[in-house]
């Protein structure tokens, strides 16, 4: 994160301002997914370190406001989640969510943007292995989605954000266990102008 941020820095001064006050746009996105598992067991607060990678696909509509440097998003994403398990033998968890993101964006720099929002997620499927799990699982999950985006003259834009769980993913979350569905996704994505307001 610390290396992808170090390149938009350095090359965030070359852009001249894309969007005016009142712009709307949309965006296709595509790029990758790392679902990681967190929570707690007991007292013992816990991190798998095998990640699940996936794929993100989906799209953003972004509304520049009147007020300086300041834009709203909201998108439709397919992303791959879950996490990878060691037992008895390598077993992978694969949650697949609709997630609906609504982030706030402030351009600290021109096409530099950091990202703040809260993002709904709708479970699709819930595997382990060849075997369904879904009775295991919530069918809903909320994210706190933070981020960095930077938008290049093409525009293309790259886009990285870390999106821990508010909620826990394991019905059975009033046991020992509280388990969390995090996500680390990084995305390429197209600016089109639609119109301005």
């Amino acid at each position: 994160m610390i290396a992808v941020l170090a390149i938009f820095c350095l090359t965030a001064n070359a852009q001249k301002a894309r969007h005016l006050s009142g712009d709307i746009t949309i965006q296709p996105m595509i790029g990758v997914s790392e679902g990681i598992l967190s929570g707690k067991y007991n007292n013992f607060i816990f991190r798998s370190d095998d990640p699940r990678t996936g794929l993100t696909i989906g799209a953003e509509g972004e509304y520049f406001t009147n007020t300086r440097n300041l834009s709203l998003t909201a998108g439709l994403m397919y992303t791959q989640q879950g996490w990878m398990g060691k037992g008895t033998g390598p077993q992978t968890t694969k949650l697949n969510f609709i997630n609906v993101p609504l982030m706030v964006n402030f351009y600290v720099l021109k096409g530099l943007a950091l990202k703040l929002g809260l993002q709904m997620g709708f479970r699709v499927s819930a595997t382990e292995g060849n075997e369904s799990v879904g009775d295991l699982y919530e069918g809903f999950n909320l994210s706190l989605p933070i981020g960095v985006s930077y938008e290049f003259k093409s525009p293309i834009t790259l886009d990285l954000r870390y999106i821990p769980a508010l909620t826990p993913i394991n019905k059975d979350s009033n046991s020992d266990w509280k388990m969390r569905s995090d996500v680390l996704t990084l995305t390429i994505g197209y600016k089109f102008e639609l119109f301005t307001l």
